[in-house]
């Protein structure tokens, strides 16, 4: 397992196993919307706070700010944030804004494993912000939508995969 994993003590690998299981639970979960919804509270707070930000750093002019979820068709909506002021160049950014809980995310598990912690209901409570942080910085459809109608994202996943293509063409 060592060279699997180098670096790692087994205690550190037991605390990612159990981060894997709250991931899973969570993912479970989304059977009952409603039991999701509430679970997912903190991570839909710091997903909608990032669109709140990004939206007002970038002239997106939030309006409306809500974690309140709803029913729409057959799904849920567990939260939203309306801008009045989406243009070419904010729309991807405030779109994809939800991305930026990623580093938090990788920060706040790369400190726990650091710490060589117990797994203690301290801990468990850690794992379930962990656990919000990664559910919450996944972009909806909606805000993938939004992210689409701006040109820069284009020109930066096109940028992005032409990066990929040269630095990796030589190594295959």
């Amino acid at each position: 397992m060592s060279r699997l994993l180098p670096g790692l003590d087994p205690r550190a690998l037991l605390y990612l196993g159990a981060f894997a299981v709250v991931l899973w639970l969570f993912n479970q979960a989304r059977r009952w919307l409603w039991l999701f919804s509430l679970l997912a509270l903190p991570g839909t707070f710091c997903h909608e706070l990032c669109h709140w930000i990004l939206g007002k750093l970038l002239n997106g002019q939030p309006r409306s700010f809500s974690v309140l979820p709803r029913r729409e068709g057959k799904g849920m909506v567990l939260g939203s944030v309306q801008c009045a002021h989406l243009r070419w160049y904010n729309a991807f950014f405030i779109g994809v804004a939800p991305l930026l809980l990623l580093p938090l995310a990788f920060l706040l598990l790369r400190w726990r494993l650091g710490l060589q912690a117990v797994l203690d209901w301290r801990e468990a409570l850690v794992l379930y912000l962990l656990a919000n942080l990664v559910f919450g910085s996944v972009p909806s459809w909606q805000d993938l939508r939004l992210a689409a109608r701006s040109p820069i994202g284009w020109l930066l996943l096109g940028g992005g995969a032409a990066w990929c293509w040269f630095r990796w063409r030589g190594h295959f």
